[in-house]
């Protein structure tokens, strides 16, 4: 196989792995009872990812241009609704066997768009009806047009230069290690909250530092402190890092003197910084941001 068609495979693996990514979050944040999609090829939508209803039926479809409801938004690269798909008059009815077969009544459409141009395409559906379904998927556009923004940095070209990797310490720690080390970066987060003297606040920041070092890997003798790519302010990672402990909102509040309703507050604020649809995605993408240990 040689270079190019090492790097169009290594492309679609990609894409491919981004459309399973968001599917499964959109449905486990309760988008949709169904949502399935993928990518465009040669003018068809060829569905790869399924989360919340069958792969064999669903998995199998190739949505043509002006086919159904999403060869409508593939043609004029907006957003479709349906709110009664079964008797809906305004569309082809090609793949009726497939999508009243999950007991689908509202169906919605999202394209990704490169440059105008329609690059996949996100289905999510409902088994309720439209009064019932729509307050669920009021994020979708803004969650569909986030993964339009991610398939379009595949494929960019990269720096002439390798960046150094950094040497990395600790990386022989076992999960069950890795656990009660974040478990203590939190409570020391918790901690310094409550305490009023500067010099002891100081102290106990560089402890929660050196914690961040070792569960991230980092050598901060030979390298600089990296530069998360998001910003968190501190309540907001105070409240992120407990939440990767699996603590509610009371007990987060009940554990740092808040308000429960200033903990969810923090928090929505932290997973709109984060363009996340769970408390638990956000903790995933902070950490992998650098702005979470």
């Amino acid at each position: 196989m040689n270079v190019k068609a090492k790097e169009s495979r290594a492309l679609k693996a990609e894409t491919r792995r981004l459309f399973v990514e968001a599917i499964d979050s959109l449905h486990r944040s309760g988008t949709g009872d169904v949502v399935f999609g993928g990518a465009v090829e040669d003018d068809e939508v060829a569905v790869e990812a399924v989360a919340g209803g069958s792969k064999d039926r669903l998995a199998s479809l190739i949505v043509s241009t002006g086919r159904g409801l999403g060869g409508r938004a593939l043609t004029e690269g907006t957003p479709q609704l349906t709110k009664d798909y079964g008797i809906d008059p305004f569309i082809t009815h090609h793949y009726d066997e497939e999508v009243l077969g999950e007991g689908i009544q509202v169906l919605i459409a999202v394209p990704t768009l490169r440059g105008g141009d329609v690059t996949g395409m996100i289905y999510c559906g409902h088994r309720k009806n439209y009064d019932a379904a729509a307050p669920q998927t009021s994020d979708l556009v803004k969650r569909v047009r986030q993964l339009s923004v991610d398939l379009g940095r595949l494929g960019q070209a990269r720096p002439a230069e390798v960046p150094v990797e950094p040497e990395r310490l600790y990386s022989d720690l076992e999960s069950s290690s890795r656990e009660a080390l974040r478990r203590t970066y939190a409570e020391l987060r918790s901690i310094r909250s409550g305490v009023d003297e500067n010099e002891m606040r100081q102290r106990l920041t560089a402890v929660e530092n050196r914690l961040a070092d070792i569960l991230s890997g980092h050598n901060s003798e030979l390298f600089p402190n990296p530069t998360p790519t998001i910003s968190l302010s501190p309540r907001e990672t105070d409240i992120l890092s407990h939440v990767a402990l699996g603590w509610s909102n009371a007990r987060i509040a009940e554990g740092l003197g808040l308000r429960e309703s200033t903990v969810k507050s923090y928090l929505n604020t932290a997973m709109v910084k984060l363009s996340a649809g769970t408390r638990h995605e956000a903790v995933s993408i902070a950490r992998s941001a650098g702005a979470l240990p």
